[in-house]
């Protein structure tokens, strides 16, 4: 398995309720950060899977269980590469 890294761009929830960190968490985004920008959720995953597909593809799914809204997916240059 490789780790790959991208952010999902999401809306649709309030990011002040107080379950909005345990809706991701047991979404299983427990290998993301979770950001909140200018109303945006950013979640930064690093996500182990065979390919950059399977990886957003199971994101993407864990995101959508919160009830949230993706807006995109930005992906993050591989950090192995960046010098």
């Amino acid at each position: 398995m490789k780790t790959h890294w991208f952010d999902v761009i999401a809306t649709g929830l309030d990011h002040e309720a107080d379950d909005f960190e345990k809706k991701f968490y047991d979404a299983g985004c427990n290998d993301s950060l979770l950001v909140v920008r200018g109303g945006l959720i950013c979640v930064s995953f690093a996500r182990e899977a065979a390919t950059m597909e399977e990886a957003i593809v199971s994101a993407t799914d864990a995101v959508r269980a919160t009830g949230a809204t993706i807006i995109r997916i930005d992906r993050d240059q591989d950090p192995d590469l960046v010098s």
